[in-house]
């Protein structure tokens, strides 16, 4: 919308809701331009930091840090910025970023850090997790499956709502994660939830919920929502052979469902059919067309902490145009760039419990003959490694380590929701609603705890 690229984001919701109001519109495109009014107040919410705030931040890294510089850093698309009616307001973590993007914010701040440096200890955890990749490598070789290494873990989510953002007595409903019963994640068990009733949404919703409801506490009283589960995720190494890859039956359905569009975040635009032609060039061979599509983003692409989904039309081309991503947006220009050019690739993703780095992950999977669904994880990418097997664990392999939720994304949830969801591409956090609308993430809090079951 031209006027939102303005800035003038008041004037745009007001001609959003005299547009909603007209009565030639249909209902879907009613719904449309009311999204389209929210989505403005979502952006508002990830861009609230105002320049003087931003000059503080900077100079506690880069004392001798100027507003020339701050600009610059802006005008290169290093510090991420948004005008919102006539006012300059900052991503929320642009800072962080910052040194991301820029070479020479991050050497500056180094420079300024330079007298507080301490000798880094050992990195035990990563040593930890490295040995375990050696053992499913290991016994992946030996396995005829290749789902190998199983490690149990117990999950306690807790989400909380703010008091007296539901009048008290009203309904809430609340959809939570839950493990999809799958190959490489089993064995899953409720231990205990409050309130006691739910559902789990059946096998074939790829987005797994399990729902609660239950009255909003009495005034100034917060309502809470909470699971504990258990389940079994296993490790996965299968040697491929690139050689022994096998053509598509392109009348297949996974072929014919998994190399289409899928909008909006899977639009194959005029861009990104020219990227994946001039990435994958003259190669035949899926495998192969995949492992370059995987690199080329792991070397382009840079990991910066992402705005909410639901304010990015088109996640795959916001991804390629900005050479910026999370997890998310890495696997879904991923995706893209493999459906344009003939490999079937779809979206996974749930949570990462890869010891001491606990937190929302998302990541692909492309399918080749005769190997089945390969995951592919772009933001993770080369392990640092001289064994190939290990560097390049992330490309066709797994650990166990992980929680998996979804296996394609913006998917119905189990039971409907009325309103607009919260996440409408993911669902890791959960989704919250009552009669009088959806509670977006300012209303309410989340939680997670992990422990990892010896078994």
């Amino acid at each position: 919308m031209k006027i939102e690229q303005q800035g003038e984001f008041t004037k745009a919701q007001e001609m959003l809701k005299k547009l909603a109001q007209k009565e030639v519109i249909t209902d879907e495109e009613k719904n449309e331009l009311l999204y389209e009014i929210e989505r403005l107040d979502r952006i508002k919410l990830d861009f609230d930091v105002i320049p003087e705030e931003m000059i503080k931040q900077l100079k506690e890294d880069i004392p001798d840090v100027t507003k020339e510089d701050m600009e610059k850093w802006m005008q290169d698309g290093s510090l991420e910025y948004r005008i919102i009616d006539g006012q300059t307001f900052f991503f929320g973590v642009a800072k962080r970023n910052l040194y991301r993007m820029s070479k020479e914010a991050k050497e500056r701040r180094n420079k300024a850090f330079e007298e507080m440096k301490k000798e880094i200890p050992q990195d035990k955890t990563s040593e930890k997790f490295m040995n375990y990749i050696k053992e499913v490598i290991e016994e992946g070789k030996k396995s005829k499956t290749h789902y190998v290494c199983p490690k149990r873990f117990k999950v306690d989510y807790t989400l909380t709502v703010n008091p007296d953002v539901v009048p008290e007595g009203e309904m809430i409903h609340c959809w939570l994660l839950f493990p999809r019963e799958i190959e490489k994640q089993k064995d899953i068990k409720v231990i205990g939830s409050k309130p006691e009733n739910y559902k789990i949404a059946p096998i074939d919703y790829l987005q797994k919920t399990i729902y609660f409801e239950q009255p909003a506490d009495e005034k100034g009283n917060s309502t809470v929502f909470n699971v504990v589960y258990e389940y079994t995720g296993y490790g996965y190494f299968n040697p491929i052979d690139p050689s022994t890859i096998k053509p598509y039956d392109e009348s297949s359905e996974v072929y014919k469902k998994f190399t289409a569009e899928q909008k909006p975040h899977l639009t194959f635009t005029p861009e990104l059919k020219k990227l994946a032609k001039d990435i994958v060039g003259d190669e035949k061979n899926p495998y192969l067309k995949a492992q370059k599509i995987y690199d080329w983003i792991c070397k382009n692409i840079t990991y910066t902490t992402a705005i909410e989904y639901s304010t990015i039309p088109n996640i795959s081309e916001y991804c390629f145009e900005n050479k910026r991503g999370d997890c998310g947006i890495q696997a879904m220009l991923f995706i893209a760039l493999c459906r344009i050019s003939g490999v079937p690739a779809k979206w996974e993703s749930g949570w990462s419990f890869q010891p001491e780095d606990e937190n929302m992950h998302d990541w692909a999977e492309f399918y080749v003959e005769p190997y089945g669904w390969l995951l592919a994880d772009p933001s993770k990418g080369y392990m640092k490694s001289d064994n190939p097997e290990i560097k390049n664990f992330n490309f066709g392999n797994t650990d166990a380590y992980r929680l998996i939720a979804n296996d394609d994304y913006g998917m119905e949830l189990f039971p409907p929701k009325k309103f607009f969801r919260t996440e409408p591409v993911d669902f890791q956090r959960g989704e919250v609603e009552w009669k009088g609308g959806n509670l977006y993430f300012d209303k309410w809090k989340w939680k997670m705890k992990v422990e990892e079951i010896t078994q």
